[in-house]
């Protein structure tokens, strides 16, 4: 049998940036990295395009801070709740309830307005709230396609234990399991917890980007120590992911096949070129994707 290729260097950190974003919700922008030009960045992160990680924070009974009602096309939203409650509600007719655990996939494709905001009973009650969203490219084929919305409970994706620690596949092949999440960007995605002293070794694809994204704790690789806030993206090798827990630690790996498509963006609007830019502002002012009272 072949030697497997030893795990693959950490190349590059870089430091998220504390923001907000809907009405008011805090959060830190781990990709695009603090500092990093757009088309730079996009090259980097190809087929991602944005990762946030709104909280951890303890909503005060009444607040309503969420996402009001805002377009997207041309790309791909996957959110994932580590706690509390979201309601989903969308143009298309789309409607769910995201709660601990579980994940929605929303496909903007040829345009779509939507809205994430708490359930009414955290309006009345308060509670915590924490979760990660990640934009994830269309081909160019697809940026024109159907928009749509699909639910992906916790039961879908339940966590898998292995010698110190746990994991929860989203989407691609992990600890041998498929995950629930498909793409038209081929992806994969966990969410890992490992316990002080303990070592997390996975294979990744060949020639894939891949980035670690610690939310709380810290990991250790042979190139230096990645904290939470922080990304950090390895060397595009043969190799996987290999990483050390100095203290307990909750993180998340991403991986994708690049698209090696040009990306013109502008807010919530991704796709090739800025004359498909203008025509997706005209689309969106023009009402064209339906609207949510």
């Amino acid at each position: 049998m072949p030697t497997p290729a030893p795990p693959r260097a950490l190349a590059s950190i870089h430091d998220g940036s504390p923001t907000s974003d809907g009405n008011g919700v805090p959060l830190r922008r781990l990709a695009p990295w603090s500092g990093a030009r757009g088309s730079e960045a996009f090259r980097a992160l190809d087929p991602f395009l944005l990762l946030d990680h709104f909280g951890p924070m303890t909503l005060p009974p009444g607040t309503d801070v969420g996402f009001p009602p805002h377009p997207h096309k041309g790309f791909q939203t996957l959110t994932y709740l580590i706690q509390g409650a979201f309601r989903h509600r969308d143009s298309t007719g789309g409607r769910g309830t995201l709660l601990p655990g579980g994940a929605q996939l929303m496909t903007a494709g040829a345009g779509i307005v939507h809205e994430e905001m708490p359930v009414p009973e955290h309006l009345e009650t308060g509670g915590p709230i924490e979760g990660v969203q990640l934009w994830i490219n269309l081909p160019r084929a697809l940026k024109g396609g159907k928009p749509g919305y699909e639910d992906i409970p916790a039961e879908r994706m339940p966590w898998r234990d292995f010698p110190g620690g746990r994991l929860r596949n989203l989407a691609g092949h992990w600890l041998g399991e498929q995950g629930p999440v498909e793409t038209p960007a081929q992806i994969a995605y966990a969410h890992v917890e490992l316990e002080a002293g303990n070592h997390f070794e996975h294979p990744l694809p060949q020639g894939w980007t891949a980035l670690v994204v610690p939310l709380h704790g810290s990991l250790s690789f042979p190139e230096g120590i990645l904290r939470a806030g922080q990304v950090g993206f390895l060397e595009n090798s043969s190799g996987g992911l290999g990483t050390s827990a100095p203290e307990p630690v909750s993180f998340l790996v991403l991986a994708g096949e690049a698209l090696g498509e040009p990306i013109a963006h502008y807010g919530p609007f991704v796709m090739n070129t800025a004359a498909e830019i203008e025509e997706a502002i005209r689309e969106y002012q023009e009402g064209r994707w339906g609207r949510l009272d």
